[in-house]
């Protein structure tokens, strides 16, 4: 009978690392940042760009990591670049709708939620571009499919199981493989932005 309560204990530490290497928690908490309190190459990036609305700064901390991030409006859609605290780009997302992804595409990111929620609903799509900071504004700028570029899809989603409902962030690869899924933490005290 002893021998079988660490197995027993051993079997639920498994389970419990199965379930939460797949899908991780995601927490983040945004805070406006002044200009002055942004490093100088993450200025530089955005000013290159010549923005066409105001910015607004937050540093965003997360359960692993803390960053900044810009949010703007540029040619007409939602954009956000996120840097590393040294003002390094790290990846640039635009708002898209789903229904503007390529019907493969959706088909395969579909097949993906449905093997993970019984009911599922699209919350929000951004494309997602990262590499070099050249890259990544001749990127933007002339909206060229030049090399040197990875193109990643990261969506939120409302997913019910038998178990709960809640938020996801998913992130595919340009084909619609799932590369990761975190489960949303909300904190009510915090101010979150999606």
């Amino acid at each position: 009978m002893t021998e079988s309560v660490p197995f027993k204990i051993m079997w639920i530490v498994c389970l419990f690392c199965l379930q939460s290497g797949y899908a991780q928690q995601k927490f983040e908490k945004e805070s406006r940042l002044k200009m002055d309190e942004v490093p100088e190459m993450a200025l530089q990036f955005i000013d290159s760009l010549e923005p066409e609305s105001k910015i607004n700064w937050y540093l965003e901390e997360g359960l692993e990591s803390t960053s900044i991030e810009a949010k703007f409006r540029y040619k007409g859609k939602k954009l956000s670049v996120e840097f590393d605290t040294a003002g390094k780009v790290e990846d640039v997302e635009i708002q898209v709708k789903w229904n503007t992804l390529p019907a493969a595409l959706r088909d395969s990111i579909r097949e993906v939620f449905r093997s993970d929620c019984n009911r599922f609903s699209v919350r929000k799509v951004q494309v997602q571009y990262s590499g070099s900071r050249t890259t990544l504004i001749a990127k933007l700028k002339t909206d060229s499919t030049t090399v040197g570029y990875i193109t990643r899809y990261e969506l939120i989603t409302k997913c019910r199981t038998d178990e709960d409902i809640a938020l996801y962030e998913y992130l595919f690869d340009s084909e619609g493989l799932s590369l990761t899924r975190s489960k949303i933490i909300f904190n009510n005290s915090s101010n979150l932005e999606y």
